[in-house]
């Protein structure tokens, strides 16, 4: 394993860099104040960019600090052609010992369906398999959210099973429905 943290990452339309504090703005309104797209994260509900700093703890001199470390892995998804902020996405719970790691994403309504997230996770899948070394990527969806686990599907990571009513997000108790990839199938295709 080698931890490179949140490097800059290109796609023939987006850019995912690290977050910095004037994406504030953008990203609260571009995604997290649709309650379509916080529906199914576990963020407490923001309803004003300070619910962002002061309810939530993100772009807080502590979150921001974090990028220091070198498994931390949170870009900020900009679209290439007007330079917007349009979502976030997230390598959570990196484990060296078993040498996997979650994935997670969110993106404003605007720009759903069109294949961005698609895009962005073949290049975040990529790039833990080739620059971090991971041996193992997944992902969980909730049930009554299948558009991501179409993304997850996609970017040819396997179905693994659905955990009935193991997780809440803001929208209450769901169904988990995990799919994950490994380095050997990766690179066998």
């Amino acid at each position: 394993m080698e931890h490179k943290g949140t490097v800059v990452l290109e796609t023939k339309r987006l850019i995912l860099r690290p977050f910095c504090m004037e994406d504030l703005e953008q990203i609260y309104y571009n995604c997290w104040s649709d309650k379509d797209v916080w529906k199914w994260t576990n963020y407490v509900p923001m309803n004003s960019v300070e619910d962002v700093i002061n309810t939530a703890n993100m772009f807080t001199e502590n979150w921001l600090g974090a990028y220091q470390r070198p498994n931390r892995y949170s870009w900020a998804i900009q679209l290439k052609e007007s330079g917007e902020v349009i979502g976030r996405y997230f390598g959570m719970n990196p484990d060296d010992k078993v040498s996997q790691v979650e994935l997670a994403y969110e993106m404003g309504k605007e720009w759903w369906n069109k294949g961005l997230m698609t895009e962005a996770t073949k290049k975040v899948i990529d790039f833990f398999f080739r620059e971090v070394g991971f041996n193992r990527i997944y992902a969980y969806h909730a049930g009554g959210n299948p558009a991501s686990g179409r993304v997850m599907q996609k970017c040819n990571m396997v179905y693994e099973g659905t955990l009935r009513q193991a997780g809440r997000c803001n929208n209450g108790i769901i169904d988990k429905v995990c799919y994950s990839i490994l380095l050997s199938e990766y690179f066998s295709e």
